[in-house]
């Protein structure tokens, strides 16, 4: 009986990392989980309890990760709508990031798979139909910066240190679980009240994906044998069916059967907002199954 595959998860307790924790105990994988407190949990039942490792990054040491076979790194400041500082936003996405993979090269472990944001591509996406993985970083709001600096070193890091290092930039994941100030969550909860939904117009095009879908691609990403030591492999996590904001509005609504009505441009478009932002997903699907 072959041993179970263990990984050191952070940000388990947030929207990404919460899937992704419930993916991996639902696979049978031993989940030490990072939590800043006994107080944080998951924001999605779980079907047990992972091992939790009690405090952030910048205190992480390599012996803490004796054991462990591959590293998924979801946490992050500064996720819309939520604010951070530029302070919180360097100590977390930036110097966080370093160290876990510094810890990670010292404790001998070699799969690193870390999450980025379409945000980093900012005003890049403008030139491209479908956004490839390779395109210019040009974000346009301080988190998008602060995760393409991540970037940018984490990938020289692994370049340098040979790690075999996994980076998904996601584009627009939705589900139960998500901060409720988010477009999704809003929209649920309009739903289930039979309270009508004000929103922006509703045209921009985007690429939403399931929060469950995300997690089996970044579990998957763990296993995959195409990921070479020393050349960083980057992708686009979506689903590769662009659509309307209306249109994923409209569709979710019909599927909660909602009884009163969405309000489209009853609030006004972001000054900043970037109409088309489509991902390329060439390259997200691992040559052998991992997919069920």
């Amino acid at each position: 009986m072959s041993t179970p595959m263990r990984l050191f998860l952070t940000g388990a307790t947030g929207f990404i990392g919460s899937h992704v924790l419930l993916a991996a105990l639902n696979a049978g994988y031993e989940v030490v989980a990072m939590r800043r407190s006994a107080h944080s949990s998951a924001t999605i039942p779980l079907p047990k309890e992972p091992t939790w490792w009690e405090g952030d990054l910048n205190s992480l040491e390599a012996s803490q990760l004796e054991g462990i076979d591959a590293i998924i790194h979801t946490a992050a400041a500064g996720v819309s709508p939520k604010r951070a500082s530029w302070s919180d936003l360097l100590q977390t996405n930036v110097c966080g990031s370093i160290r876990l993979l510094e810890s990670a090269s010292v404790a001998g472990i070699r799969r690193c798979v870390f999450v980025g944001t379409c945000h980093e591509y900012g005003n890049s996406a403008l030139r491209y139909k479908a956004i490839p993985p390779d395109a210019p970083l040009e974000p346009l709001n301080e988190y998008g910066a602060s995760k393409a600096a991540c970037y940018q070193l984490t990938r020289t890091f692994a370049s340098i240190h040979e790690l075999e290092f996994f980076y998904g930039r996601i584009f627009f994941a939705y589900g139960e679980g998500q901060y409720s100030h988010n477009f999704w969550p809003s929209l649920q909860r309009a739903a289930i009240l039979g309270e009508d939904l004000r929103m922006t117009s509703g045209r921009q095009i985007g690429d939403f994906i399931p929060a469950e879908t995300v997690a089996v691609h970044l579990l998957a990403a763990c296993t995959r044998s195409d990921i070479i030591p020393g050349s960083p492999y980057v992708v686009n996590i979506g689903t590769g069916i662009p659509q309307s904001l209306l249109a994923f509005a409209e569709a979710e609504w019909k599927r909660l059967a909602a009884k009163s009505s969405l309000v489209p441009s009853s609030i006004p478009d972001r000054k900043d907002q970037i109409y088309h932002m489509v991902p390329d997903i060439k390259g997200l699907f691992p040559p052998t199954p991992h997919y069920t």
